[in-house]
């Protein structure tokens, strides 16, 4: 055990001079990027079936280069004063008008050349929201914004995003996003960040992060199920969830002039 004052044996400290100068060191830019995931409602096309469920993520069109025109994930540069989680928050509003969502930050990338401007770090957020409403501020670098179906292939291990714009697929192979056409190493980003939400799903009930305040059971089973890559009956997924919801004494109309309980968590 090396003691304070031995300590100062070993290191011997010149009068006046520090022992550590940030200024011998190079510093990266440093970035926040969010993977931002909701639930929208998709009617039936007929009124004798329920509406779906349906996950999305949240991706920008960039409007300036690198990678002009093509999708990201919302974010930006930190700024002088802020903490890195309100540089997230902060480009959400301005770039999506996404309002104070949920945030767990779940990984940190910093491989060289990943950005073409330079050595930029990117703390990356998943951000759960309730909304799926969008404005993009005027001056940000984000073109539009747009709401993209999430949908994960559990056989081959692959991304199906589907927009107004079209498709995008983000292969993977050994929990490596391939060559997509996201713009930086946002196809890695959405990867790692849907395998945390499946994660928090699992095991700290996070669904109900996504969820309204009050919802039916059938409501909550298909995005559950989406992201969870599970299938089981309404009877079992009722007795599952029995011990973390609970009735609100409320209906509602569905399909074929039936009604539905609704529910609240626990």
């Amino acid at each position: 055990m090396i003691t304070t004052k031995s300590y100062k044996q070993i290191v011997p400290k010149k009068e006046g001079a520090p022992l550590y100068s940030i200024e011998n060191y190079e510093r990266p830019s440093v970035a926040a990027d969010c993977a931002v995931f909701g639930i929208d409602t998709v009617e039936a096309e007929s009124s004798r079936f329920l509406p779906s469920k349906v996950l999305k993520i949240l991706l920008v069109r960039r409007g300036e280069e690198p990678f002009a025109g093509r999708y990201s994930l919302p974010g930006g540069f930190l700024r002088r004063g802020e903490t890195i989680e309100e540089a997230a928050l902060r480009e959400l509003e301005e770039e999506a008008g996404v309002h104070q969502p949920k945030l767990i930050q779940f990984g940190t990338y910093s491989k060289e050349g990943r950005d073409p401007r330079g050595w930029i770090v990117s703390c990356a957020f998943l951000a759960l929201t309730k909304t799926v409403g969008l404005a993009t501020a005027p001056g940000s670098d984000a073109a539009s914004a747009e709401w993209f179906s999430f949908s994960f292939d559990e056989e081959n291990k692959m991304i199906t995003l589907t927009g107004q714009s079209g498709e995008i697929i983000i292969k993977t192979s050994g929990g490596t996003a391939l060559e997509n056409d996201l713009a930086f190493d946002h196809g890695q980003m959405i990867y790692d960040a849907f395998m945390q939400l499946r994660d928090e799903v699992i095991h700290h009930d996070i669904i109900f992060d996504l969820m309204p305040e009050m919802f039916a059971v059938s409501e909550l089973k298909q995005p559950y199920e989406t992201i969870t890559g599970t299938s089981t009956s309404p009877q079992n997924f009722r007795r599952k969830m029995a011990s973390k919801i609970c009735s609100t004494g409320q209906f509602v109309p569905t399909a074929a002039h039936r009604t539905s309980e609704l529910y609240r968590r626990k």
